[in-house]
């Protein structure tokens, strides 16, 4: 899978940019057929969002959540993708 991150202009530290290659690429404990993944980060003037697109086999899965901080927001994103990954997963499966 390969993972870019793409932001609106505000600085991105080096640490933050590892911490979300580490937690995106987990994704693939839920699902091993991603191709991509995109992580968009805006910065807002009181809260930070991360928007997370996953494009696998067939379709293509997006997540947005706003909270305080960069990486809360993406522990929330990374939250929201696992359920639509199992969810994705099952009727993936029942289709075959």
């Amino acid at each position: 899978m390969r993972i870019s991150i793409e932001h609106n202009g505000s600085v991105v530290s080096e640490e933050l940019k590892i911490q979300i290659r580490a937690k995106v690429s987990k994704l693939e404990h839920y699902y091993e057929n991603i191709i991509d993944a995109i992580v968009y980060l805006h910065e807002e003037r009181e809260s930070k969002e991360i928007e997370l697109k996953l494009i696998v086999k067939d379709d293509t899965l997006f997540v947005k959540e706003n909270n305080d901080t960069f990486l809360n927001a993406l522990d929330d994103s990374i939250n929201s993708m696992q359920i639509r990954l199992k969810k994705y997963k099952e009727k993936t499966l029942k289709n075959n």
